[in-house]
């Protein structure tokens, strides 16, 4: 993936960046309009499994992104061996997005998305993991997907 272009982007990509501290909680981002590269609502890292306390990415909505709402990456700066071992991603909103409503895909060993709503979007979510093995496990908990709506107050 090449530099992204989006509304929040709460780090950068790249290994041996230092993303310590960044805290992205009730911010709506809407109507970002597609570019040359991936284009997405918030790129944030996820936080520790489990872990409801240390908010680092809460309580946002992505709303009509010609594109991706948000792109859950694991925070290289974080050598928490748990960390590296499993990333979540929780209490978020996505509607009308015309790619994903929210994605990750990782070289973990879980990735869990908890307490969403997703609504309709190009695809719903995409709990992807990075790497090759026989113990990985993709969860999504209290989820509520729907589907196309009647409400017609934006085009993607």
């Amino acid at each position: 993936m090449g530099d992204p272009v989006g509304g929040i982007l709460g780090c950068a990509h790249k290994k041996n960046d230092q993303c310590v501290g960044v805290r992205i909680t009730n911010n709506v981002v809407s109507t970002v309009e597609p570019s040359d590269v991936d284009t997405f609502g918030y790129s944030v890292m996820g936080h520790e499994c489990g872990n409801y306390q240390d908010i680092v990415f809460r309580d946002n909505v992505a709303h009509s992104i010609h594109g991706y709402g948000a792109i859950i990456f694991k925070n290289e700066s974080d050598k928490g061996a748990d960390y590296f071992n499993c990333i979540e991603a929780s209490y978020f909103t996505a509607y009308k997005c015309s790619k994903v409503g929210i994605v990750s895909n990782q070289a973990v060993n879980n990735v869990i998305f908890s307490n969403m709503i997703l609504i309709d979007n190009g695809i719903s979510a995409i709990a992807s993991i990075g790497i090759e093995g026989d113990l990985q496990t993709s969860n999504m908990n209290n989820i509520k997907f729907y589907g196309e709506t009647e409400v017609k107050d934006c085009k993607v």
